[in-house]
């Protein structure tokens, strides 16, 4: 697959019990986030769930990560998830300064951090193969080691593909040689993270990004806390059902949402891999 084909189709999920039905034709799981007997503490320990059923959902892509563990449910008025996925390394730093002493300056390196990605349908038919040719709007909740973990966040963002002309959009072309645009802007708020510039060596290796403290707004709903520990990572996600936020999906209870996760190990946006488009029933 190329580079822009692997950036274009980001695919989604989340598990907890496992259905088959027939959605636009193709053959997707659904899975039941039911009310959760212990209300877990966001903290990147799977302790608060042992008791609740998880599903070993399959990721493709060129990493070696085939499978992620995906437990989900809900407690009052949030929704908690669970994800668990295996990675050699623990990689916590993204694009940091390297000093380059012939030049006397600071270069940026090549070490990428480890993400996670969850999208929620919101408008449109929804599909997780991005160049199929539908339109859509979903809700994405981007975790990332370097960028968004020190502040026990997930940064909250949106997924737009449209066959409108749209500004700061990446144009490609679907399937059907048909020109499409994809825009994935953050949610209202203040910034989660900033970029610094160093005049003069400091260290050998200096971040490139500085947390902003207490960041306030949409970009702000998605609480999360990620440990890495013996070669594998523990997420736990959480979030109003209902946020009020036009940029954030709504989870009901009795109904059924679209959606899938997506795993960048020291990656790019065109090395992940991807899961099959879900479905979470409420």
């Amino acid at each position: 697959m190329s580079a822009t084909l692997s950036r274009i189709r980001f695919i989604f999920l989340t598990t907890l019990v496992i259905l088959s039905v027939m959605v636009g034709g193709a053959l997707a799981t659904t899975i039941q986030v039911k009310t959760l007997a212990v209300t877990p503490v966001v903290d990147g320990n799977d302790q608060d769930w042992q008791d609740v059923p998880g599903v070993e959902v399959p990721v493709a892509g060129e990493l070696a990560v085939r499978s992620v563990l995906v437990k989900g449910g809900v407690s009052g008025k949030e929704v908690f998830f669970l994800f668990q996925w295996d990675d050699t390394t623990e990689d916590l730093q993204h694009k940091p300064f390297i000093w380059n002493e012939a030049a006397q300056k600071y270069d940026a390196g090549p070490q990428q951090e480890d993400r996670f990605a969850i999208n929620f349908a919101m408008s449109g038919d929804f599909t997780t193969d991005w160049i199929s040719g539908n339109s859509f709007t979903a809700d994405m909740w981007h975790w990332k080691t370097a960028r968004s973990n020190p502040l026990g966040l997930a940064q909250d963002k949106m997924t737009i593909i449209t066959t409108e002309p749209t500004k700061k959009a990446y144009e490609t072309k679907a399937k059907n040689g048909q020109k499409i645009y994809i825009i994935r802007p953050s949610d209202e708020g203040s910034e989660l993270y900033s970029t610094i510039r160093y005049a003069t060596k400091e260290k050998d290796m200096m971040p490139k990004y500085i947390m902003i403290e207490n960041p306030t707004g949409s970009v702000a709903d998605v609480k999360a806390k990620g440990v890495w520990k013996d070669g594998r990572w523990t997420l736990e996600v959480k979030r109003l059902l209902n946020t009020g936020n036009k940029d954030d999906a709504v989870f009901e209870l009795g109904k059924a949402i679209q959606g899938g996760i997506a795993v960048f190990d020291r990656s790019g946006d065109e090395h992940h891999n991807i899961s099959s488009t879900l479905i979470f029933q409420f």
